[in-house]
């Protein structure tokens, strides 16, 4: 079943990753010795292995979003570079593929929060606030500030359904 939406792979992958987690905890659960064979969940105690259960499923939460948001910004440069390329179309000028240069030289290093507002004009505010929320989040997992407090807590499936919400906006409007 293919997908329209550059997003679902990733949350897919999630999936089936909680999955297999959800799985490997009735393994544990049912002490049945036979599955745990050839893995490292038979070196381990129950309590280990427990808690490496839920230290990976805290890990997939998180890096699920870092992919999320690294796919959806990557699409929202797309979205930009189709629109600066509209710059060249019909009658360019000099001065239209100056500004079309400096929009591909230059929009890798825009702000996310600035490219985020350019596209305040197609999507709803409030999901590009959204958005916003999921973002800070990202950068909070990616970089993890000892001397900043976590922002409000985004779930796999928020970030997802924002992003995806938003991408979904954009297919619709251009």
């Amino acid at each position: 079943m293919s997908s329209k939406n550059v997003l679902d792979p990733i949350w897919r992958s999630y999936k089936t990753t909680i999955d297999c987690l959800k799985i490997a905890e009735r393994v544990l659960e049912n002490e049945n010795i036979s599955l745990k064979e050839k893995t490292k969940f038979a070196e381990w105690e129950k309590e280990e292995a427990e808690d490496r259960i839920y230290e990976s499923r805290t890990f997939a939460d998180d890096h699920v979003i870092v992919s999320l948001w690294a796919v959806f910004e990557r699409k929202l440069l797309d979205y930009l570079q189709k629109e600066g390329n509209r710059l060249l179309l019909g009658a360019a000028t000099n001065f239209s593929l100056q500004v079309h240069r400096k929009i591909e030289s230059e929009m890798e290093y825009w702000k996310s929060d600035d490219i985020l507002n350019i596209f305040k004009t197609v999507v709803d505010p409030d999901l590009i606030g959204n958005a916003k929320q999921v973002k800070k989040y990202r950068d909070w997992i990616a970089h993890k500030n000892p001397n900043k407090n976590a922002p409000s807590n985004i779930s796999p499936l928020g970030a997802y359904e924002i992003l995806k919400k938003i991408i979904m906006d954009l297919e619709s409007a251009m």
